[in-house]
């Protein structure tokens, strides 16, 4: 929102580039209220500035906005007041860039920490203690995990957290708290946007964070809750520990992280980083919007450019992490769950299936061919409607459900392809901008699930999400792709036969994992609807 205290100057004292505000509020009004002064007691212009139009930033004083007029109708110049009563009337579209923080020192000294053991949570558990406070298990101190415990512990406990995690320097402080909100988007988590003052205003500190929270055990939320911390128990620390450790030895760029931390005891846990400016020009970058999953028409550009350029830094990673060049393989995997780690005999293969038990799947099976072959049958292909392919459909799936240890451990089974990397490497799940020479380039984001396994599994699961015409026509070269960074980053060279079965497995796995979606499909879009 409206959080862009620089004028002209910024805290250092050097010219930044012109400051542009969009008008959000007065779309009921034909536009917000002019005056000719900062005073809001000067005298009222006719002309409303419309909602929509951009203008430049003259000087701002508090809430109040001296402006000229770039886009949409009104004065050319005046002043406009940028929120009124917790609402913005005007928020910042450039946005000031903060400067690089050398974060290596503080990555040092949390990679000499003892990794710290978590024991699942249990549902009793969670319903217990769902609403205490606890300390955290790696910085042991108490922590807020919602909107009103964050405002009632203030700039003094940010002050601690971020100075316990190394992440402010000893010497400056939280001063203010500002503009502090909670909501619940996509992803398995509540989010909070906040804005901070620092008592010693520095070029290289984001005044703009963004924090990750549980999402309340209750209401809309309650399944989304129990799910991530008592069935996906102990993600988060994954997600934490990729941050807090790695930020500067990743390849790529990852949101600042300021503060994160977890209780084993009452499942609540927080992560406090950069809010990345989606949408606006940060310097010489020029943001993207946020993406969602699966919305490739989106995306502002080719999906070639897009795709390889993820599968290029997905590569680079796994390959590094193979040259150890992000740790040591023994802090690497007492950090991370590995599967290079876990026995033959621990993967639960058996004689009988090792899938989801006869009834259920058949249930579930007959929900998929009745979605793909009838009720949903406009989305696929017309053969996938035929008697014959839906006969290849069960049977397939129920050999990949019988078999579904057996995958898992062929697909572990060799070294070479066993590395640390992203777990979802989806475009939602990225931050993308363009360089003053419109070269695309990314940073990125949600790290839960970051584990050391199959790259051909995994690989599956960071294209899984592009259009079927477009991943189809280039797999083969994806895969190369992959093959030849892995490698040059320090990785083995790897077969890409044996890449495409891994990836082939890992989305048959999937197939039999969707048949449980039928229902939810059906609550978003009834089966009358298709």
């Amino acid at each position: 929102g409206a959080n862009g205290a620089n004028g002209a100057n910024g805290a250092n004292g050097h010219s930044q580039p012109s400051l542009i505000w969009e008008v959000v509020g007065g779309a009921d009004k034909g536009g917000i209220l002019v005056r000719d002064g900062e005073s809001t007691s000067s005298t009222q212009l006719t002309a409303r500035l419309s909602t929509g139009a951009t203008v430049e930033q003259l000087e701002l004083k508090g809430q109040r906005l001296h402006y000229r007029l770039k886009t949409g109708t009104g004065p050319e110049e005046g002043w406009i007041s940028i929120a009124l009563s917790g609402k913005d009337l005007a928020v910042l579209l450039t946005h000031v860039p903060v400067a690089k923080r050398d974060t290596e020192p503080r990555c040092l000294a949390e990679l000499a920490k003892a990794p710290v053991p978590w024991t699942p949570v249990s549902m009793p558990q969670l319903q217990e203690k769902h609403m205490q406070m606890a300390p955290g298990i790696i910085y042991k101190i108490d922590f807020p995990f919602n909107a009103e415990l964050l405002q009632k512990m203030g700039p003094a406990w940010l002050t601690k957290a971020f100075h316990t995690a190394g992440s402010i320097p000893k010497d400056n402080k939280v001063k203010t708290l500002k503009n502090v909100k909670e909501y619940i988007g996509g992803g398995n988590c509540s989010k909070l946007v906040f804005d901070v003052e620092y008592e010693k205003p520095a070029a290289d500190l984001h005044t703009e964070l963004f924090a990750k929270i549980p999402f309340p055990l209750g209401g809309s939320t309650l399944s989304d809750r129990m799910a991530s911390s008592v069935m996906q128990t102990g993600s988060e620390l994954g997600e934490l520990n990729a941050q807090r450790l790695l930020e500067s030895r990743l390849p790529f760029s990852v949101p600042r992280y300021y503060f994160g931390d977890v209780s084993n005891d009452t499942s609540n846990w927080i992560l406090i980083t950069e809010r990345i400016p989606f949408g606006k020009q940060d310097g010489d970058r020029a943001m993207d919007p946020a993406y969602d999953k699966m919305k490739d028409w989106e995306l502002k550009g080719s999906q070639n450019e897009y795709y390889f350029l993820l599968t290029t830094y997905g590569a680079r990673m796994a390959g590094m992490d193979k040259a150890e060049a992000l740790a040591s393989r023994a802090v690497m995997d007492s950090f991370f769950p590995s599967a290079a780690q876990r026995p033959k005999e621990h993967w639960g293969m058996r004689a009988e299936s090792s899938g989801i038990g006869e009834k259920e799947f058949n249930a579930k099976i007959k929900m998929g061919v009745d979605f793909v072959g009838t009720t949903g049958k406009a989305l696929f292909p017309a053969e996938c409607a035929t008697p014959a392919f839906l006969q290849k459909y069960k049977r397939i799936l129920a050999v990949s459900n019988a078999y579904t240890a057996e995958m898992q451990w062929w697909c572990n089974r060799n070294p070479d392809y066993i590395a640390w990397s992203h777990g979802n490497l989806n475009v939602d799940n990225v931050f993308f901008w363009r360089d003053a020479d419109k070269k695309l380039d990314l940073g990125v984001l949600d790290w839960g699930g970051a584990r050391t396994d199959s790259v051909g599994w995994k690989l599956w699961w960071w294209l899984y999400c592009c259009e079927y015409d477009f991943l189809n026509k280039n797999l083969d070269d994806l895969l190369d792709c992959f093959i030849k960074e892995y490698e040059a980053s320090g990785g083995p060279k790897l077969d890409r036969a044996e890449l495409r079965w891994q990836f082939t497995l890992s989305a048959l796995q999937q197939g039999v994992g969707l048949l449980g979606a039928a229902p939810q499909i059906y609550k978003m879009c009834k089966k009358a609807e298709f």
